[in-house]
């Protein structure tokens, strides 16, 4: 059986439009599993529960979240000078205390299925990817297996805390060296080559930004406005470059395939084109085409810069954007697609 992935990028509150997509997915096919999940920032605090199928309590997250229930404001001017960040993330991380606890963790390593969180640390500025279970090695990336359900914490909320509006976090509490870590989105918006190089072939992925980019009138005068809208302009461009990589990897692919092709048919045997076509060192060699569905909403979802507004009502109307759009995606998929048919 081909090995399947989920990928679900970042986006804050936007992770309401996710919750859609996935509750969707689980209503049309309740038999679908999947065997690697993998979360960047609000898709981190979703990946776990996502894994475990708990649409209930996911929906509940992402209809009733408020601004308060994630961060403390309090006095920007004075944080900016004397804290490590604008906004105080603690509600947050009492949140992914409350509901991650031992008991989940413990239950979630004894499945088979891999669960990943993406993070940069600001030590070494690298990709890091904390996960459940040992994955193998990835391309420009480092991974950490999670060792209890307190790292198994710090790496969600590593995942999910923005640079600069919430604090890094240390995974590994008073590590020798030093390492802390921030929201993966400042690399890797999605961790799509993550689930390539896992071996799967059908990864299905939700992106919480629109392919066209939003245009917002206004002018620009705070700080932390001009912060967050910078920010978004760097995750999209971010984005573009996640999906970009695995879309030239598969085509060529399809373009090695159609050579093997024009080989057979110009009379050379298999282990003809074998030889010419096996060179050390090459990416492409004993690789399949990936079978890449993009779930995305068709405009902006809303939810303020840096997905950081939480408003129930608000996160309910993209809750359903997302339940429509996966329905009108799988509407759109070929009768012999072997993918949620």
């Amino acid at each position: 059986m081909a090995t399947t992935a989920l990928v679900i990028s970042g986006g804050g509150s936007k992770g309401a439009f996710a919750v859609g997509v996935l509750k969707s997915v689980f209503q049309r096919r309740p038999d679908l599993q999947f065997d690697i999940v993998v979360g960047t920032s609000t898709g981190a605090l979703i990946a776990p529960l996502a894994s475990a199928e708990n649409m209930p309590l996911l929906e509940q997250l992402y209809t009733t979240t408020t601004n308060e229930d994630v961060l403390i404001k309090g006095n920007v001017g004075q944080r900016f000078l004397t804290a490590d960040s604008i906004f105080d993330g603690s509600p947050l991380a009492a949140t992914i205390s409350r509901y991650y606890t031992d008991s989940f963790y413990e239950n979630l390593i004894s499945q088979e299925r891999k669960v990943c969180f993406a993070t940069v640390c600001l030590q070494t500025k690298a990709s890091v990817y904390f996960c459940s279970h040992p994955i193998l090695p990835v391309t420009d990336a480092e991974t950490e297996l999670v060792q209890n359900a307190d790292q198994f914490r710090r790496a969600v909320a590593a995942s999910a805390f923005q640079p600069i509006f919430m604090s890094p976090i240390e995974v590994v509490k008073n590590s020798v060296p030093l390492r802390q870590y921030v929201d993966g989105g400042v690399r890797e918006y999605a961790g799509v080559q993550l689930a390539i190089d896992q071996g799967a072939e059908e990864i299905f992925v939700i992106l919480h930004s629109s392919a066209v980019p939003e245009v917002v009138e206004k002018r620009y005068s705070k700080m932390t406005e001009i912060l967050m809208r910078t920010l978004e302009i760097f995750i999209y461009d971010v984005g573009v470059n996640d999906l970009t990589v695995p879309g030239m990897f598969n085509n060529a692919l399809a373009y090695l395939q159609q050579v093997r092709l024009n080989m057979r048919a110009a009379g050379m045997s298999e282990g003809q084109i074998d030889e010419l076509l096996q060179v050390p060192g090459s990416p492409y060699s004993n690789r399949r085409k990936v079978n890449i569905h993009i779930i995305r909403p068709d405009g902006p979802l809303g939810g303020g810069p840096g997905g950081l507004v939480f408003d129930p009502e608000e996160m309910k109307g993209m809750l359903a954007k997302g339940n429509s759009e996966m329905d009108r995606y799988i509407a759109g998929l070929p009768p012999n697609s072997g993918f949620l048919a």
